[in-house]
């Protein structure tokens, strides 16, 4: 009888009111129920700022900050919430299963809209989201649209310069220069000293070009085979367009057969010169330089 008395004037403490939770905490809720709350937006957090953009929460009522591009996702199929769901305008896919390994990925955010575009600062997009995250980065005093569908038309810009190559008289060696440009540039190779553009009359030399390896890139190659003591020098890349040119050079080092280097190259033992070597030299970047 007493504890009924008890119970009488100290009734129990409601539960905290699914509705008045934050968007994570309404779906704790909503797993603990099973359904969703009332949905009341005027509880809902206002003024979110977020870097990829904003989402509904699991019950479709508040906004709540989504997974940007490449970010970890929760399938629409998924019965629970562990790496959130994606923002507007990006799905949630599941890449292919490795040929390899036949581990399935886990889930990514990706743009629903895969269309390249040209910003109004006259940058290059690969789609809308990568656009609306730099507008996020730029804040309120920033301003940043769309200029144009498609890539910006710019002076090329040399994304994989040469490298120098050290290596042994009568070897086969091989420049390459990645180049990205809109509209597509042309590359060309010219050795220190020479106005003349390769491969000239050098019956040793072949240029080629393909476009990639991605898109809005060229990738140009020039290969010696049989390298003399002559051949030694500075080559450089030059990538040219109506909008500008950019140049890249590297060094070819030859060396004798039978010189200490040589020797030291082909002694398992011993450390050689290498690209690796040489790279650490300039903190880890390529030892081509570009101006």
């Amino acid at each position: 009888m007493a504890v009924l008395l008890v119970l009488l004037l100290f009734p129990l403490a409601e539960p905290r009111p699914a509705h008045g939770l934050r968007p994570a905490d309404r779906q704790r809720a909503m797993g603990r129920q099973g359904t969703c709350p009332e949905c009341r937006p005027e509880r809902c957090l206002p003024g979110l700022r977020c870097p990829a953009g904003r989402t509904r929460d699991a019950c479709g009522c508040c906004w709540e900050c989504g997974n940007g591009e490449g970010q970890l996702c929760d399938p629409e199929t998924a019965s629970r919430s562990f790496y959130g769901r994606c923002a507007e305008g990006l799905r949630c896919r599941t890449p292919p299963r490795d040929p390899i390994s036949g581990r399935s990925p886990k889930a990514q955010c990706v743009c629903s809209r895969q269309e390249v575009l040209c910003g109004s600062d006259q940058r290059t997009y690969e789609n809308v989201c990568q656009l609306r995250a730099a507008q996020y980065r730029l804040g309120a005093d920033g301003k940043l649209s769309v200029a144009h569908h498609g890539p910006c038309k710019a002076k090329p810009v040399i994304v994989s310069p040469p490298r120098d190559v050290i290596d042994m008289e009568g070897s086969d060696i091989i420049f390459s220069c990645e180049v990205l440009s809109y509209p597509m540039a042309v590359v060309e190779w010219r050795k220190e000293r020479n106005s003349v553009f390769l491969p000239a009359d050098d019956s040793n030399m072949v240029v080629q070009a393909h476009g990639g390896p991605r898109r809005f890139e060229l990738t140009g190659w020039l290969q010696i085979q049989t390298i003399r003591r002559a051949d030694q020098g500075v080559y450089t890349c030059t990538a040219r367009s109506p909008f500008g040119e950019v140049s890249a050079s590297a060094r070819l080092q030859v060396l004798d057969r039978g010189s200490p280097l040589e020797q030291q190259q082909h002694n398992p033992g011993s450390r050689g010169l290498s690209d690796d070597e040489d790279d650490e030299d300039y903190g880890g970047e390529a030892s081509g330089y570009a101006y």
